[in-house]
């Protein structure tokens, strides 16, 4: 897709949601789905689209980024004209830069660089949005910005405290807010929107030199000038991931076929960084229910509705239930482990149970050993 650069940034982060998965790396660098991370979603989705300028803005954790987006060969962005560049997230004086300051820092690139649109993405909104049926909309009623949300009946208050889109008599986008529930249907915000460049630039230097606003979103709608905006909904499948109890949450829906299929299959293909790994060796006594298991394991234990990532090793009489176990996690023998999060290269040892429940996970660290009897 010619004459459009994207954006891709989490710029609601805080590390402290997560607790200790997110202590050496950021957000969308999550594991994902058994052999996944979460940024293989936003950075497929452009592949799939053939958009080829592509800015990912990476914080301050940048190593598990570096080796696993590197280039982005992967997705087809390691070319000489375009391609990837990953930008480093600097800090203000105030601690993180907001979303308006981490853009205007690259405003130089914008500048120079030539091209009509700007996407903006944020990964933590898992979705396959049509990009070239919004780019028509856009260009066939000239507007300046095109918002992407959903129309959302949301009755048992599952996305309290999201980002949504208040509109007016006529239908059309006039701010951003909080769904605070007080609406059962809201116009839930999907985390991207494309943006004529010079109305982007605009909004960026106006919200700058008034210094009143944090958030593109924000800016937007604050911007004194008159700006064309309209809704783009889509009916897609669509997660939200926020912190631990919603990267649970929705690593489990994983486990419904229909859910996954749609995810994973439908409007494209999903790509990650390759890795040469032999298939997950089951023993005799190997039990597996209703769970999804990636390459490079080990399995003699029992593992029911749960994920297992690569190179994961279940030891024998070991029962894996409702669980996520990261890459390279050793379970040792007779283990008991029920809604855990182990992060990369846990060590459990023999006999050892770990216990958490459904709105609160048990989360071990990266490279933990436990080898007392409980936790």
């Amino acid at each position: 897709m010619e004459r459009i650069v994207a954006l891709v940034y989490s710029p609601s982060f805080n590390d402290s949601n997560y607790g200790s998965l997110c202590e050496f790396r950021p957000d969308y660098m999550l594991p994902f789905g058994g052999r996944y991370r979460i940024i293989d979603f936003a950075l497929s989705n452009l592949a799939n689209y053939d958009i080829n300028r592509v800015i990912l803005y990476a914080g301050s954790k940048l190593r598990s980024t570096l080796d696993h987006v590197g280039n982005g060969k992967s997705w087809e962005l390691n070319r000489r004209n375009g391609g990837l560049m990953i930008n480093p997230v600097g800090l203000s004086g105030n601690g993180n830069r907001s979303e308006v300051e981490t853009y205007y820092d690259t405003i130089v690139y914008f500048q120079e660089h030539d091209f009509e649109y700007v996407y903006i993405k944020n990964p933590m909104y898992i979705i396959k949005e049509d990009i070239s049926d919004a780019m028509e909309k856009m260009k066939e009623e000239d507007l300046d910005c095109l918002i992407l949300s959903n129309k959302t009946l949301d009755e048992n208050g599952e996305y309290l405290n999201q980002s949504i889109i208040n509109s007016d008599e006529d239908g059309k986008p006039v701010g951003v807010g909080l769904n605070l529930g007080i609406t059962d249907t809201v116009d839930l915000f999907l985390g991207s929107l494309i943006m004529k460049k010079e109305a982007f630039l605009k909004v960026l230097r106006q919200a700058m030199q008034r210094n009143v606003s944090n958030t593109l979103l924000s800016a937007i709608f604050a911007y004194p000038g008159k700006l064309n905006i309209d809704f783009y909904r889509q009916d897609k499948e669509f997660e939200i991931i926020k912190d631990v109890n919603s990267f649970y949450e929705v690593n489990m829906r994983l486990l419904n076929q229909n859910t996954f299929d749609k995810l994973f299959y439908e409007d494209g293909l999903v790509y990650t960084k390759s890795k040469d790994e032999p298939s997950t060796s089951y023993t005799k006594n190997a039990n597996v229910k209703n769970s999804l298991i990636a390459n490079g394991g080990i399995i003699e234990g029992e593992v029911e509705n749960s994920i297992i990532f690569r190179g994961a090793k279940i030891g024998k009489g070991a029962i894996i239930r409702n669980s996520i176990i990261f890459q390279d996690s050793v379970i040792g023998d007779g283990a008991i482990l029920n809604f855990v999060i182990t992060d990369k290269g846990t060590e459990i040892g023999h006999d050892v149970r770990l216990f958490g429940n459904r709105a609160n996970p048990y989360v071990t660290s990266k490279n933990e050993s436990l080898d007392q009897r409980s936790y």
